[in-house]
């Protein structure tokens, strides 16, 4: 029985990975659709839920530079809210209390934990908050 578990596992792994190659594929031939806003399709929830690691951009407006920073992340899917936590003594800090405006890179790393294959990227645009002074449970 353990087997044949296994094997049902893997057709419905190899069955969401078309799925999510086709929806891809589709944005990739059609690059001036319009930005994907909540709700976000379930590929993209699904690669949010499985990786914890993404590339931060943010610009410094006083030297007009841009930063880049490797950042762990939780995901929210409720919310489709993305968490990310830094001191409050770095340059990364001091550009995101100037903007709202980020730039996420979300890379599927293959780690072989949590599903990963190392097969997808995913760029995100959008708007960040500083949340200070939160109180934990």
């Amino acid at each position: 029985h353990k087997n044949k578990r296994t094997v049902e596992e893997q057709k419905v792994f190899k069955e969401e990975r078309e799925k999510e190659r086709a929806f891809l594929s589709s944005l990739v031939k059609n690059p001036s659709s319009q930005p994907l806003r909540p709700p976000l399709p379930d590929i993209v929830r699904r690669v949010l839920s499985r990786c914890s690691f993404a590339y931060l951009s943010t610009i410094d407006v006083d030297s007009t530079s841009s930063h880049l920073s490797l950042m762990r992340f939780t995901y929210l899917p409720e919310e489709e809210t993305i968490i990310m936590s830094t001191n409050v003594k770095t340059k990364k800090y001091d550009m995101l209390e100037k903007q709202n405006g980020v730039a996420l890179l979300i890379h599927d790393f293959g780690d072989g934990g949590n599903n990963l294959t190392g097969e997808y990227s995913i760029t995100l645009n959008g708007t960040c908050s500083v949340v200070k002074d939160v109180v934990l449970a």
